[in-house]
């Protein structure tokens, strides 16, 4: 798990953007980029608190995020940073309940995760439908949703409306909001980002795609 340059420099835009609230988790026991470690980012993001949550590595805390977090830390931050790690752990509804439960009501989550690829190191593959689905279930709005390339090395924005496919090749991969038909190549190690905000709390909810809901089950 890393903050790499390019998530750097996304998280600094931002949070330009919403410079509200000054306590952020991060799961992952991260390397950082650029920085020297979390003190440099807590001053360069302007936090006053960060916290690594991880089973693995030196986090402030160690825990299996597998696991529910006691409640101790629940409605506790600001922000929440999911730095590579959700897809690396089994059970990935348990780790989405915990990032819903941390965040207090009105915060941010920025994941940036596995779009195709990286095999021998996580366990799933990340897709824009997921994160629009879920979001859109569980009382959140989508701000930005990205693609990079291990050729490409910067985030390139689109829709999250766009969950399809539209074209791929090395250094970029495009999304449509309908279905473009089969894709025969995809780039490996390709990696997607999700920023989000939460409008309103809501019990949580696990989504059906929507592409079953529209086309009744087709």
């Amino acid at each position: 798990m890393s903050i790499e340059l390019e998530d750097l420099n996304l998280l600094k835009e931002l949070r330009e953007q919403f410079p509200d609230g000054s306590s952020c988790a991060i799961l992952g026991d991260c390397r950082i980029h650029n920085l020297s470690g979390i003190e440099e980012f807590k001053n360069v993001m302007n936090f006053k608190e960060v916290d690594t949550f991880d089973v693995n590595g030196n986090p402030s805390f160690k825990e299996d995020l597998n696991n529910l977090l006691d409640e101790s830390f629940h409605n506790r931050y600001d922000w929440v940073i999911d730095s590579g790690t959700m897809y690396c752990c089994f059970d990935t509804c348990t780790v989405w309940q915990n990032i819903i439960n941390i965040l207090k009501d009105k915060g941010c989550i920025l994941h940036t995760g596995n779009l195709s690829g990286f095999y021998g190191r996580g366990f799933y593959s990340l897709s824009p439908a997921l994160f629009r689905d879920f979001y859109n279930a569980n009382g959140f709005d989508i701000k930005m949703m990205g693609s990079k390339t291990r050729q490409q090395r910067e985030w390139v924005e689109f829709d999250p409306k766009n969950t399809y496919l539209e074209e791929a090749s090395d250094n970029f991969m495009t999304f449509a909001e309908t279905s473009r038909g089969y894709i025969p190549l995809i780039p490996n190690d390709a990696m997607i980002s999700c920023f989000a905000t939460r409008s309103t709390k809501v019990e949580f909810k696990k989504p059906i795609p929507q592409h079953f809901i529209d086309t009744n089950g087709g």
